[in-house]
């Protein structure tokens, strides 16, 4: 973000508009949007429960050079507006059945936030890079929370895995507000990079 928008993200979580971005300003951000998850910061499982097993997503999806074949259970939710994967229309998502119903709540609320399609061009929510993948976290060796259905990325060339948020990264706080109302964890404030990267698991 340049000096402006980050002056406007330090406006909304309500610390001093410096435009110089540091550990109170990240400590903010996060209060900010456990605010607004409200009692839907506990919806989902923790991370760690999810990857030893013990949540309601159950196993992860079987790695490609893996047998029997399997993937988790998902749900068919239809957009509010179509986003695109390479330049190609995705108007439905199929997350895990039990986080759906949070995502299709997220994307209405993105609806509502970015009501035209340039503010939404803007916002980086049009471009769509992935919910389903089976695979380990990139250099390592746990399975991401990709494998289980349960995250989706969002403009990841302007997001990237090791950008730091919000200095060199470009999401804008409101639509990680619209995720966090859900329940769903937004990697950039929580871990101060990845910012495409946003979870249904605990806060």
């Amino acid at each position: 973000m340049n000096q402006a928008e980050i002056k406007h993200t330090q406006r909304r979580i309500g610390v001093d508009d410096d435009g110089d971005w540091g550990r109170l300003s990240t400590e903010g951000a996060k209060r900010h949007l456990i605010k607004i998850a409200g009692s839907a910061r506990n919806r989902f499982p923790t991370q760690k429960a999810v990857r030893a097993g013990r949540s309601v997503y159950g196993r992860r999806g079987s790695y490609e050079w893996e047998t029997p074949d399997y993937s988790p259970p998902g749900k068919k939710i239809r957009l509010p507006f179509v986003i695109y994967y390479e330049g190609k229309p995705v108007p439905w998502l199929e997350p895990h059945e039990a986080c759906a119903d949070a995502f299709l709540g997220a994307f209405q609320r993105l609806a509502q936030a970015f009501p035209t399609t340039e503010e939404r061009q803007a916002a980086g929510i049009l471009t769509y890079d992935g919910l389903y993948c089976a695979r380990p976290i990139r250099g390592g060796s746990v399975p991401s929370m990709h494998s289980y259905r349960c995250a989706i990325d969002l403009d990841a060339g302007r997001n990237g895995n090791a950008s730091h948020w919000p200095v060199r990264s470009k999401m804008p706080i409101e639509v990680y507000e619209c995720f966090a109302a859900e329940g769903i964890l937004s990697a950039g404030v929580f871990w101060s990079r990845d910012g495409m990267h946003n979870q249904a698991t605990s806060f």
